[in-house]
Protein backbone atom coordinates (compact mmCIF):
# COMPACT_ATOMS: atom_id res chain seq x y z
CA UNK A 1 0.00 0.00 0.00
CA UNK A 2 2.91 2.36 0.72
CA UNK A 3 3.98 2.10 -2.92
CA UNK A 4 0.67 3.57 -4.05
CA UNK A 5 0.69 6.33 -1.42
CA UNK A 6 4.29 7.22 -2.37
CA UNK A 7 3.28 7.48 -6.02
CA UNK A 8 0.30 9.69 -5.12
CA UNK A 9 2.51 11.89 -2.90
CA UNK A 10 4.95 12.29 -5.80
CA UNK A 11 2.14 13.25 -8.17
CA UNK A 12 0.84 15.83 -5.68
CA UNK A 13 4.35 17.28 -5.17
CA UNK A 14 4.97 17.60 -8.91
CA UNK A 15 1.51 19.01 -9.61
CA UNK A 16 2.11 21.63 -6.92
CA UNK A 17 4.99 22.99 -9.01
CA UNK A 18 2.52 24.01 -11.73
CA UNK A 19 3.52 25.20 -15.18
CA UNK A 20 4.90 22.99 -17.90
CA UNK A 21 5.89 20.14 -15.59
CA UNK A 22 2.31 19.81 -14.34
CA UNK A 23 0.94 19.91 -17.88
CA UNK A 24 3.48 17.36 -19.18
CA UNK A 25 2.72 14.94 -16.34
CA UNK A 26 -0.98 15.06 -17.17
CA UNK A 27 -0.45 14.80 -20.93
CA UNK A 28 1.86 11.82 -20.44
CA UNK A 29 0.11 9.76 -17.79
CA UNK A 30 -3.62 10.48 -17.94
CA UNK A 31 -4.16 9.23 -21.51
CA UNK A 32 -2.13 6.11 -20.70
CA UNK A 33 -4.20 5.33 -17.61
CA UNK A 34 -7.60 6.19 -19.09
CA UNK A 35 -6.92 4.49 -22.42
CA UNK A 36 -5.36 1.54 -20.64
CA UNK A 37 -8.55 1.07 -18.65
CA UNK A 38 -10.80 1.53 -21.69
CA UNK A 39 -8.76 -0.91 -23.79
CA UNK A 40 -7.71 -3.16 -20.89
CA UNK A 41 -8.86 -6.30 -22.69
CA UNK A 42 -6.54 -5.71 -25.64
CA UNK A 43 -2.87 -6.73 -25.40
CA UNK A 44 -1.75 -3.13 -25.94
CA UNK A 45 -4.17 -1.68 -23.39
CA UNK A 46 -3.20 -4.19 -20.71
CA UNK A 47 0.54 -3.71 -21.38
CA UNK A 48 0.28 0.09 -21.28
CA UNK A 49 -1.89 0.14 -18.16
CA UNK A 50 0.37 -2.25 -16.24
CA UNK A 51 3.51 -0.42 -17.37
CA UNK A 52 2.21 3.01 -16.38
CA UNK A 53 1.23 1.69 -12.93
CA UNK A 54 4.65 0.05 -12.54
CA UNK A 55 6.47 3.22 -13.60
CA UNK A 56 4.41 5.37 -11.22
CA UNK A 57 5.23 3.04 -8.32
CA UNK A 58 8.94 3.11 -9.22
CA UNK A 59 8.86 6.90 -9.63
CA UNK A 60 7.16 7.24 -6.25
CA UNK A 61 9.93 5.24 -4.61
CA UNK A 62 12.65 7.31 -6.29
CA UNK A 63 10.86 10.54 -5.30
CA UNK A 64 10.45 9.37 -1.68
CA UNK A 65 14.21 8.78 -1.40
CA UNK A 66 15.37 11.74 -3.53
CA UNK A 67 12.61 14.32 -4.12
CA UNK A 68 12.71 16.00 -7.53
CA UNK A 69 15.76 14.00 -8.63
CA UNK A 70 16.54 13.79 -12.32
CA UNK A 71 16.98 10.08 -11.72
CA UNK A 72 13.21 9.77 -11.64
CA UNK A 73 13.51 9.22 -15.40
CA UNK A 74 14.87 5.76 -14.63
CA UNK A 75 11.30 4.74 -13.81
CA UNK A 76 10.63 4.73 -17.57
CA UNK A 77 13.13 1.95 -18.34
CA UNK A 78 10.29 -0.58 -18.87
CA UNK A 79 9.13 1.59 -21.78
CA UNK A 80 12.39 0.88 -23.60
CA UNK A 81 11.11 -2.67 -24.01
CA UNK A 82 7.46 -1.84 -24.54
CA UNK A 83 7.78 1.08 -27.00
CA UNK A 84 9.21 -0.90 -29.95
CA UNK A 85 6.49 -3.53 -29.47
CA UNK A 86 3.79 -0.83 -29.39
CA UNK A 87 5.08 0.75 -32.59
CA UNK A 88 5.19 -2.67 -34.22
CA UNK A 89 1.61 -3.40 -33.10
CA UNK A 90 0.49 0.03 -34.25
CA UNK A 91 1.52 -0.72 -37.83
CA UNK A 92 1.18 -4.52 -37.99
CA UNK A 93 -2.23 -5.06 -36.40
CA UNK A 94 -5.53 -3.69 -37.65
CA UNK A 95 -7.10 -1.53 -34.93
CA UNK A 96 -10.08 0.76 -34.89
CA UNK A 97 -9.44 4.47 -35.43
CA UNK A 98 -9.66 5.35 -31.73
CA UNK A 99 -7.22 2.64 -30.64
CA UNK A 100 -4.84 3.60 -33.46
CA UNK A 101 -4.89 7.27 -32.42
CA UNK A 102 -4.39 6.34 -28.77
CA UNK A 103 -1.49 3.99 -29.54
CA UNK A 104 0.10 6.65 -31.72
CA UNK A 105 -0.30 9.27 -28.99
CA UNK A 106 1.15 6.99 -26.31
CA UNK A 107 4.05 5.99 -28.56
CA UNK A 108 4.93 9.59 -29.41
CA UNK A 109 4.67 10.92 -25.85
CA UNK A 110 6.68 8.01 -24.45
CA UNK A 111 9.39 8.49 -27.10
CA UNK A 112 9.61 12.18 -26.18
CA UNK A 113 9.69 11.29 -22.49
CA UNK A 114 12.50 8.79 -23.04
CA UNK A 115 14.58 11.50 -24.74
CA UNK A 116 13.98 13.84 -21.78
CA UNK A 117 14.84 11.00 -19.39
CA UNK A 118 18.14 10.28 -21.15
CA UNK A 119 19.06 13.97 -20.97
CA UNK A 120 18.09 14.11 -17.29
CA UNK A 121 20.15 11.06 -16.36
CA UNK A 122 23.13 12.48 -18.28
CA UNK A 123 22.78 15.78 -16.43
CA UNK A 124 22.60 13.94 -13.13
CA UNK A 125 25.79 12.05 -13.96
CA UNK A 126 27.42 15.48 -14.47
CA UNK A 127 26.31 16.55 -10.98
CA UNK A 128 23.01 18.32 -11.75
CA UNK A 129 20.75 15.85 -10.00
CA UNK A 130 17.89 18.13 -8.94
CA UNK A 131 15.54 19.84 -11.35
CA UNK A 132 16.06 23.59 -11.47
CA UNK A 133 12.35 24.19 -10.91
CA UNK A 134 12.30 22.02 -7.76
CA UNK A 135 11.78 23.64 -4.35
Amino acid sequence: MRSITDALAMIRAIRAQGGAIRAWGGLLNLPQIIGGLIFLFTPEGAAIFLTVILTLVIAGQIHRRAPFSRLIGLCHLPWLVLLPWLVFRLFAVEHGAVVTLWLGYVSITIAISLVFDAMDVARCLRGECRFSWAP
